[in-house]
C-alpha cells in the first residue's frame, strides 16, 4: 500500500512537472510568434517606403498626396498606380488588425501606421472606391482609427 501511494505521488509530480514544461513552452512559442509577425509588419512598411524611394512616380504622386491633390489631378496610369499602392497600405493595415485580433500584435501596432498618409484626400478617395473589399468589421474598424476615434475590440 505505501508503495503504491509513493508511485502514485511519483505520477502526480511527473504529471505536473510536464504541464509546467508544457506552459513554458507554449510561452515560448507564443513570444517567438509575436516577435514573428512585428517583425513582418515591419518588413511590410519598410517594402512601401523602398517602393517610394525606387520609384520616383510612386514618391512624386506622395508628395502632392499630402498637398491635398484628388483622383482628378492624375492621368489614369498615375492614378491606377497610386492606387494599388495605397491598397497595399490598406492590406497592410488589415493584416495588423487580424494580427492584433488574434492577440499577436498590440493595440500599440497601430500607432507605427503612418496614418497622416491614410487621411489625405487623394487615398480617402481610393478608399471610398475600394472599401466594399474589404470586411465589413474592417471598414468600421478602419474609418474609426483612421478619423481618431476608439475603436471597438
Amino acid at each position: 500500500m505505501k508503495s503504491r501511494t509513493i508511485v502514485e505521488i511519483g505520477g502526480m509530480i511527473s504529471v505536473i512537472g510536464s504541464l509546467i514544461f508544457v506552459g513554458v513552452e507554449i510561452s515560448q512559442n507564443t513570444a517567438a510568434v509575436r516577435g514573428a509577425t512585428q517583425q513582418e509588419v515591419s518588413y511590410q512598411i519598410s517594402e512601401m517606403y523602398k517602393m517610394g524611394v525606387e520609384n520616383e512616380k510612386i514618391a512624386y504622386i506622395m508628395s502632392q498626396a499630402y498637398k491635398g491633390i484628388r483622383k482628378s489631378d492624375l492621368n489614369e496610369t498615375d492614378y491606377t498606380r497610386f492606387w494599388l499602392f495605397s491598397l497595399m497600405g490598406l492590406r497592410r493595415i488589415e493584416n495588423i488588425h487580424l494580427q492584433y485580433k488574434n492577440g499577436f500584435l498590440s493595440e500599440d501596432a497601430f500607432e507605427r501606421i503612418g496614418m497622416g498618409f491614410y487621411q489625405t484626400p487623394l487615398v480617402r478617395e481610393i478608399w471610398e472606391e475600394r472599401k466594399n473589399g474589404f470586411e465589413p468589421e474592417f471598414v468600421t474598424f478602419y474609418e474609426a482609427l483612421r478619423d481618431g476615434e476608439k475603436w471597438k475590440n
